[in-house]
């Protein structure tokens, strides 16, 4: 019987982890500033600055520019707190990405292992069921040597008697023969015994050589008999064997093509796992995410 796999012994069920949403309140912070050349205003709103309160006290004469106080104030990005939170959460992603490949691929060997292991065995089944299938051919040749020696034994009594009635019949046939000899050669007045002896002995090399022709005939039909059972015990193994050959191959092939369809529809399910691939940010957008926040703001004061 084939052995069944349940995928769902050597498969984890890791689902995903849903990424948190940042909270981006502390890479930010409000800055004021108060100004008192009123040509530093462009520069500084170019800046992201915005002018929160102007005090204007008067008017150079001979520029005609104002005299006063302007309060600025902005939001700016705070570049380590946004690298650490970032770079945190990038080296997570990348981490648990090749964690779950490196599971997957663990699973995919896994299987193929058990796949191997149940295979072999239930080949090396197929060869212990051969054994099964040569003990049952041995029995019942054995069974067949029984019946044969039986038949022989009933057939060979009917021939003990076998020709009698021939010899008594071929017999009978020539000694009236030798009477009807006698009395012709006594009613013809030529009986004596050189005579006799010679025609006597004529007929009986013809008796002898009937009686060798039917002990020739009940030799062959003996001989023919005998024939007859050895090429029927042979035909008869030569049929079981051939029968216990289609049978056996009829019951691999079909144990076989079970194996085969189970581990093929495991070779797709393999497959499929194999296709999948758990996405995780290259290290290198790591250094590149450095690099952009690190230029992102080169007015941000120093700590």
């Amino acid at each position: 019987m084939m052995d069944k796999i349940n995928p769902a012994l050597y498969i984890t069920d890791t689902d995903p982890i849903p990424q948190e949403i940042f909270d981006t309140t502390d890479w930010y912070e409000s800055q004021e500033t108060t100004i008192q050349d009123p040509d530093q205003l462009p520069w500084m709103m170019a800046q992201g600055w915005i002018i929160d309160e102007a005090v204007v006290t008067g008017y150079w004469t001979s520029t005609g520019k104002p005299i006063g106080t302007w309060t600025l104030s902005r939001r700016v990005l705070k570049p380590e707190e946004a690298l650490k939170d970032l770079t945190e959460s990038f080296i997570e992603a990348y981490n648990t990405g090749r964690e779950l490949n490196d599971t997957r691929y663990d699973e995919i060997v896994t299987l193929y292992s058990v796949m191997l292991d149940k295979t072999e065995d239930e080949l090396n089944s197929l060869e212990s069921d051969d054994t099964t299938y040569d003990d049952l051919i041995d029995n019942i040749l054995a069974a067949m040597e029984t019946d044969f020696a039986e038949y022989d034994g009933n057939v060979d009594g009917l021939f003990d008697s076998y020709g009698n009635a021939q010899r008594t019949r071929i017999n009978q046939q020539f000694d009236n023969q030798v009477a009807e000899q006698r009395s012709s050669l006594i009613d013809r007045g030529m009986y004596n015994s050189t005579l006799w002896n010679t025609t006597e002995a004529g007929i009986e090399r013809e008796r002898a050589r009937a009686l060798t022709d039917l002990e020739d005939s009940i030799l062959e039909r003996k001989v023919g008999l005998e024939d007859r059972q050895y090429t029927l015990k042979s035909e008869m193994r030569g049929r079981i064997l051939a029968a216990r050959d289609r049978l056996r191959a009829s019951l691999q092939d079909r144990d076989t093509n079970h194996i085969t369809l189970r581990n093929n529809v495991l070779n797709a399910l393999l497959a499929f796992m194999e296709r999948r691939e758990d996405g995780y940010p290259d290290i290198g957008s790591v250094g590149q995410l450095t690099s952009n926040l690190g230029a992102s703001s080169p007015t941000y004061p120093a700590p």
